[in-house]
């Protein structure tokens, strides 16, 4: 029996589901930072076995703000519940449930769904607050499996994520061809893992009023490199200082960091030529958040 299905990953922001996605296709197509709400739209990647296809869904971190960056995000995680087979709820060592995340766990069911509950760095945890954690959930949500976990430190925790939800899907069709492991174009993929080298390079702030878009991409056959000219938009001129660094130090690591997962990805060589400019009040822009947050071409 060949089973399928969409599976909707939904948590607050730096719970890990970034993690989780890379971990389970085993490639690199959702970034991951320290800093929470790394994800800013919704990313698919898929999982190919012998018996099985599933869909994943990595959702923004869910969390309650009034600013029009963030509705935009919003939207991202109501269009992934919209339609799926299966949630996996992640939380953390915080086991925090605001208002947005109840929301999401009402919807669930609401739509009378299938779902895993996943308390991700218990190594951080007491038995009492895996307990606590528990409970918090159970109350707001009903679900079919509960997986305590380390995802950085635990050997098997892919193993026995997959299992359960194999055990939650039933029968269906293959959706996409063997080779396709996500949706998501590569310029997009590449815009994430520049963005994702800034989030870890730079102060608390001035990632979350960055995007970052592929100007340019060509694969120069000749030599056998991938020629890519990529602009860091940022929203003030003490930004792009920031962003530049001490003669130009900080933009050249940025570049150096990020080239090396892109070659990775492409598996190819690349020359990669980093811009930064600036937009003044970007994030709150209807018009430039749309050209900017989901920069797919």
């Amino acid at each position: 029996m060949f089973k399928s299905g969409f599976v909707a990953i939904i948590g607050k922001p730096n719970v890990g589901k970034s993690t989780l996605l890379n971990l389970l296709i085993g490639e690199k197509i959702a970034i991951v930072s320290h800093k929470p709400q790394a994800t800013r739209k919704s990313v698919k990647g898929i999982l190919n076995g012998e018996d099985y296809q599933i869909i994943f869904t990595d959702t923004p971190g869910a969390h309650e703000s009034n600013k029009k960056l963030n509705a935009a995000i919003i939207k991202f995680i109501d269009e992934a519940l919209e339609d799926f087979d299966v949630a996996v709820v992640m939380t953390d060592n915080n086991g925090e449930i605001d208002e947005v995340l109840e929301k999401y766990l009402e919807k669930i069911k609401q739509k009378n769904k299938k779902a895993i509950l996943i308390i991700n760095k218990i190594d951080l945890m007491s038995k009492e607050e895996i307990e606590e954690v528990k409970k918090r959930f159970i109350e707001k949500a009903d679900f079919a499996d509960i997986i305590e976990t380390s995802l950085i430190q635990s050997y098997d925790a892919k193993e026995k994520i997959l299992n359960s939800i194999l055990s939650l899907l039933e029968e269906g069709p293959k959706y996409y061809e063997d080779d396709i492991i996500s949706t998501e174009t590569e310029r997009f993929i590449i815009a994430e893992i520049i963005r994702e080298k800034i989030m870890n390079s730079v102060g608390k702030e001035i990632p979350y009023h960055t995007a970052v878009v592929i100007d340019e991409m060509k694969y120069r056959e000749e030599k056998g490199i991938y020629y890519i000219k990529a602009n860091i938009i940022v929203e003030r001129k003490t930004h792009k200082m920031i962003i530049i660094g001490k003669n130009g130090q900080l933009i050249k690591k940025i570049g150096q960091d990020a080239r090396i997962d892109i070659e990775q990805f492409l598996d190819s060589k690349v020359f990669l030529e980093l811009w930064v400019k600036v937009k003044e009040g970007w994030t709150k822009k209807e018009a430039m958040i749309k050209e900017y947050l989901d920069p797919r071409f």
